[in-house]
């Protein structure tokens, strides 16, 4: 019975040992980032890890300075597949995806209530696609991106409710932006943008009546100024402006015309 016993209890450390040694071989190797030797491309886009001027290679944990860590795959020196961001409690909070060292994919950063908070996505180390924020799991602010840069819509939320919306190309501000009284919906401003300087008209509403309503000229008042009576409609008060500088109607007209004849 005794050498049955012993017989067995060997057989047990061997399989403990067995067992341990495979968990312990997935663990992913803990190296600290202020070790490892970093390379960027160009643009900064594309990463190269390397370690004793050794490409990394394998699953690796970094200790973040705030006590938390990430968990990464690295191919030949360059981040590929999913990347995890972890708080010092072990609570994820980010989550993205790598190829060949450059972020592609979805981002996505959560909450203290493990929700999504900021969803990103991603091409070719820079943002492409639609961009969400939430507050409470309510969508905050929509975005859309194009190679890093802001190309569409851009909407703002206030609990759910539109807030502002405005409009991008290549980054700079292009259109129509309008604000809204989020308790009702209604108007408040309704400016015109020309590659991010305001251009055309600028109208202000009271309760989604027009009160008053500037014309903009690369960013600076330029023509006619209406201040409107309750009814939104009938002019109150008329005044004019040239290069921010207010004048009479005629003399408006006068320097509009001789700065066309000089152009």
């Amino acid at each position: 019975m005794n050498i049955l016993n012993k017989h067995n209890m060997k057989y047990i450390f061997i399989f403990l040992l067995f067992i341990t040694n495979s968990v312990f071989a997935q663990m992913p190797e803990e190296i600290k980032w202020k070790f490892l030797a970093k390379t960027y491309n160009q643009d900064s886009s594309r990463l190269t890890l390397s370690l004793n001027n050794k490409l990394l290679n394998g699953a690796y944990k970094i200790p973040t300075d705030d006590g938390g860590y990430e968990l990464i795959n690295v191919k030949d020196g360059e981040i590929t597949g999913d990347v995890f961001w972890y708080t010092a409690s072990g609570r994820m909070e980010a989550k993205l995806k790598y190829k060949n060292g450059v972020r592609n994919g979805l981002k996505e950063n959560y909450d203290n209530n493990n929700k999504v908070w900021l969803r990103q996505n991603y091409k070719d180390g820079k943002l492409h696609g639609d961009v969400e924020n939430f507050v409470n799991g309510k969508l905050s602010h929509f975005s859309t991106y194009k190679n890093g840069k802001k190309d569409g819509k851009d909407l703002s939320y206030s609990d759910g409710k539109l807030l502002n919306e405005q409009f991008y190309k290549d980054g700079l501000r292009n259109g129509v932006s309008n604000t809204y009284n989020p308790s009702n919906g209604k108007l408040i401003t309704s400016i015109n943008y020309l590659n991010d300087k305001k251009n055309g008209k600028h109208t202000m509403y009271n309760d989604g009546i027009k009160t008053m309503e500037n014309e903009f000229r690369n960013d600076i008042r330029h023509g006619a100024s209406y201040m409107y009576k309750p009814d939104g409609e009938t002019v109150l008060f008329e005044s004019y402006y040239f290069k921010n500088e207010k004048v009479s109607k005629q003399k408006f007209l006068e320097l509009e015309a001789a700065n066309k004849s000089v152009n």
